[in-house]
């Protein structure tokens, strides 16, 4: 450990010092006021380019020697205090906004930066209750009855008892083993006290590493003020304790260390993606953008550049990345504003490339694969830890962990339905509720979804509706803004453009990796922006930008509502939208107008949402050449409806005669009511497998409900 050579000044030198930076910042009437205040208040905030600004070497010392200069500095604000009274030994000093040469990665803390001052960026993990921790801990001495104090130790986990009665404080002086010692609880003083466990941010991970995490004591009142979601810097000190293990022959102590962080203060990230840097170099570029009506043709090329064919899919997604506006109406009822994108599509079309490509780009981005992942992985886990004693805790899983970034979930489909449910809440609410173990909490998981799952059958077939080959609830289906079908059609122009691409871009890889030049093609090159570039503009405008509708905006997407509606006022007409679909156009326009750097949402905007939801609507949400969205809010069209309706009057016409009834006899009868005979077979095998119709004998068949 290294270990600083610079000279510490006497304590009331230190104090001195403390007191001429209060009286610089003017803070004195804040400590009055914390006096008042005491114990609702207790702590002075103070920000540290304030010490540094005032006296430099105090600041230096403070990170070198933290426990030392933050009691002087608590003695400073006593002193500063004209009647003090016995509260002011509760008034606590946190520090905040420590410069560059403090802050640490969590996996970079090394042997160097132990009992140092150090910032740590991160997301809670977990969270203990807060629980009261004896601070100084009175026993009665059994054999002269005296009351002594041992002080614990800060952020210790073992109980300090007495080794003797200390004359000192009027004890007998017996050793430990010649008397004993009785603890008494209603004279002992306790703090506030819990422990969290902060990770890595996981946007920051390279190359699927594992996160790393460090537990953290939260004395006072820095308690209760986190949950597993929060993304927080940490300041503190960094402090170890010694790894032990029980055995026969005692207590096992071992050379190795675990770290903890005495927490100093705790700062909050509100706003949205604020600790990606942005320069004013690039800030000037970013601006140099607005107002260029190409602008967001240029964000779609720089998406997964070197992934052809899917122009379609990029420009929702592009979207999705700048999400639209959050409301909250004075009557509490909170809209989204995050865009949830489904692509399903057939094996080989390069979804989960573009899917990996979207999380490394997104400032923010979690990717997990169906197949890994449970619901409590998605959502959260209550778990018995020895971290909080033995007690139960709350474990946040990837969705709340994504809060204010994006969830990446490839292989949808192959989620187990129980797993698969978790997201229910998620996609529509944004928010995680929990109750296991005696645990009652809901969390946010404020991110939009992108999601990709193959269909049914491994590929779609043209005999079925896209809707019927889509395996997910309808319940689910629903609740996603856009839905992609992506299917492989042989086609000779469409192919050899794919096949020329494809092979250009293994041509330059080949190139670059046998380290001579090459001349950059259309497949590679081209793209607008950097992926680094790209994420800075995205957090960008989430950051600045908050697009209000513009008047012709609102009456586009009011004209293209009703005109769309107005297809179902038609006799025997299926609905074709919903409002779900009208608050999707609204999000996907705010979107564009994010990606425009613009503070209105125009006309033009507005149309783009429109073609994305048309063009969606007609892939997966068509039949007979009509829209009809119960193909997606139920899984059962309207004439698919109507079909079982006159199969069921059939059936039943059947059982009146015979009480039973044959396959052949209710086809027959179908085909001349005008149903098709392989429709009839169909919805008589999805009505079988719902158990409305049972065999009774080999070959007659019975309407369970008559």
């Amino acid at each position: 450990m290294v270990v600083s050579s610079r000279t510490v000044p006497a304590a009331p030198v230190l104090v001195s010092q403390w007191e001429a930076v209060f009286e610089e910042a003017g803070l004195r009437p804040r400590i009055l006021e914390l006096a008042d205040r005491f114990p609702e208040e207790r702590s002075l905030q103070v920000a540290f380019s304030a010490i540094e600004g005032s006296d430099t070497p105090l600041a230096d010392l403070l990170i070198e020697r933290p426990e030392e200069i933050l009691g002087s500095g608590v003695l400073a604000m006593r002193e500063m205090i004209p009647v003090a009274g016995p509260e002011t030994a509760g008034l606590r000093l946190r520090i905040t906004g420590l410069p560059t040469t403090a802050r640490r990665l969590i996996r970079m803390i090394r042997e160097a930066d132990l009992n140092r001052f150090v910032a740590m960026d991160g997301i809670v993990r977990k969270a203990t209750e807060v629980r009261p921790q004896i601070k100084d801990a009175v026993f009665a001495c059994l054999a002269c009855g005296t009351q002594i104090h041992e002080v614990q130790e800060d952020g210790g986990v073992t109980f300090r008892e007495p080794v003797e009665c200390p004359t000192a404080q009027g004890g007998c002086g017996k050793p430990a083993s010649r008397t004993r010692f009785r603890l008494m609880p209603e004279r002992s003083s306790y703090i506030d006290s819990q422990r969290i466990e902060i990770q890595e941010n996981p946007e920051t991970l390279k190359g699927g590493a594992h996160p790393q995490g460090l537990t953290v004591l939260l004395t006072e009142d820095l308690t209760g003020k986190v949950i597993p979601g929060n993304r927080v810097v940490v300041n503190g000190i960094l402090k170890s304790m010694q790894r032990a293990t029980a055995s026969r022959q005692g207590v096992i102590r071992s050379t190795t260390f675990d770290l903890v962080v005495l927490g100093n203060s705790l700062e909050y990230k509100q706003q949205e993606y604020d600790e990606i840097a942005i320069s004013e170099e690039e800030e000037a570029l970013i601006l140099s953008f607005r107002g260029d009506p190409t602008i967001v043709d240029k964000i779609v090329l720089s998406l997964a550049p070197t992934i052809k064919g899917l122009e379609e899919e990029k420009e929702a997604i592009a979207l999705q990345l700048f999400g639209g506006v959050e409301k909250k109406h004075p009557d509490g009822i909170r809209v989204r504003g995050d865009i949830h994108v489904l692509l399903v599509g057939d094996p080989g079309v390069a979804k989960s490339q573009l899917l990996r490509n979207v999380a490394d780009v997104a400032p923010r981005g979690i990717y997990t694969s169906g197949k890994g992942a449970t619901a409590a992985g998605l959502t959260a886990a209550a778990v018995k830890d020895e971290f909080a004693g033995g007690r139960w805790t709350l474990e946040a899983g990837m969705l709340v962990l994504a809060d204010g970034g994006i969830a990446v979930v490839d292989e949808l489909d192959k989620m187990t339905p129980e797993d698969r449910s978790a997201m229910h809440e998620v996609l529509e609410q944004q928010t995680v509720s929990i109750a296991k173990a005696g645990i009652t909490a809901t969390l946010n998981a404020r991110c939009p979804v992108l999601a990709a799952a193959n269909p049914k059958w491994g590929r779609f077939t043209p005999d079925r509706t896209i809707s019927e080959q889509i395996d997910l609830p309808p319940t689910l289906l629903s609740r996603f803004d856009v839905i992609y079908s992506i299917q492989d059609h042989p086609e000779e122009t469409r192919d050899r453009f794919l096949a020329n691409r494809i092979l250009l871009s293994h041509q330059e890889g080949e190139a670059r990796e046998a380290s001579f030049g090459y001349t950059p093609s259309v497949a590679s090159g081209g793209a607008p922006f950097s992926p680094d570039m790209l994420k800075k503009f995205i957090a960008y405008a989430r950051r600045n930008i908050r697009p209000v509708l513009s008047n012709d905006a609102l009456r586009t997407l009011e004209d293209f509502y009703v005109r769309v509606r107005k297809q179902g006022e038609e006799p025997d007409a299926p609905v074709p939208i919903t409002a779900r679909q009208l608050e999707a156009l609204v999000r996907l326009s705010e979107a564009a107008a994010k990606a425009r750097l613009s503070p209105v949402v125009s006309a033009e905007d507005a149309e783009r949402a429109i073609r994305i939801v048309e063009g969606f609507l007609k892939r997966v949400s068509t039949t007979d050449g009509k829209l009809d969205i119960d193909l997606l809010s139920t899984g059962v069209s309207h004439s698919q409806r109507e079909r079982v309706e006159l199969l069921h009057g059939i059936m039943r016409g059947l059982q009146e005669k015979e009480e039973t009834f044959t396959l052949e006899a209710l086809k027959a009868e179908a085909e001349r009511q005008g149903v098709p005979p392989a429709k009839t077979d169909a919805l008589f095998h999805s009505l079988r497998n719902q158990g409305e119709v049972m065999e009774t004998r080999p070959g007659r068949w019975q309407l369970v409900r008559f």
